[in-house]
């Protein structure tokens, strides 16, 4: 009971912090919402955490989507803390290395839980192109520069993992609810919903920084609210997947 208390202690930091977060950043960041930002991402991977020991899950997959919330976690701190180059690069590549992990564990745990699982299947490859042509669409809507061409190339293989991560998450949520393990539909509803979040939260960053709407704060509060509560869906999949 007290791990489950802890749980929800958890979750009330967040709805509290991350609206005082978005108040904090704006116009401008200062020291003040770089604190109450790394008190929301330690909120997720502190779900991570505890989802391990409320469920007793110490597996592989409890393990590798915990390292991706860490790096999640440093990914947020060096996206704020400083406004350079070197400080940017360092976040952006922290966020990449956490979807690695993330999509590490779906891959792991897809055959794993399901042997008849196939790692290339038509519905995921046609929810895949989905996703990728209504980003095309964004693109030209949103009228994004994304120059010079390196920098294109980058964002596109960066969507383009994201999605996939997108994909494999949602196809193991589904499997799991299919096969009438516990938890029933939750699992397919927290990594469905935390990944897709996690693919609008990018996603509105795109046009943020690509399609001049730094001063966007609506946008801004859309793109921080994904995030942040996709973080904390995925980490409470460790409740419900043991592999």
């Amino acid at each position: 009971m007290t791990l489950w208390i802890l749980f929800g202690l958890c979750l009330v930091v967040e709805v509290v912090c991350v609206p005082w977060y978005l108040k904090a950043l704006w116009p401008e960041k200062c020291t003040k919402s770089l604190v109450l930002k790394m008190v929301c991402a330690t909120m997720f991977v502190s779900v991570g955490v505890l989802s391990m020991f409320i469920s007793n899950n110490f597996s592989s997959y409890a393990i590798t989507m915990l390292v991706g919330l860490v790096f999640g976690w440093i990914g947020d701190y060096f996206l704020h803390a400083k406004p350079s180059d070197v400080y940017f690069v360092t976040g952006f590549l922290s966020f990449l290395i956490g979807h690695f992990f993330y999509i590490g564990a779906y891959v792991k745990a897809l055959p794993k839980l399901f042997p008849d699982y196939k790692m290339l299947n038509a519905p995921e490859l046609i929810i895949g192109a989905v996703v990728l042509v209504l980003a095309f669409i964004m693109l030209k809507l949103t009228k994004m520069k994304m120059t010079p061409k390196i920098v294109a190339f980058g964002i596109w293989l960066y969507f383009i993992i994201l999605t996939f991560m997108f994909v494999k998450a949602t196809s193991l949520g589904y499997h799991q609810w299919q096969s009438g393990a516990q938890g029933g539909i939750l699992p397919f509803l927290v990594l469905t919903f935390g990944s897709f979040c996690f693919v609008l939260s990018d996603a509105s960053l795109g046009v943020i920084m690509f399609a001049d709407q730094r001063k966007n704060y609506p946008l801004k509060i859309f793109n921080i609210l994904t995030y942040f509560w996709g973080q904390i869906m995925l980490a409470s999949s460790i409740l419900f997947i043991n592999a």
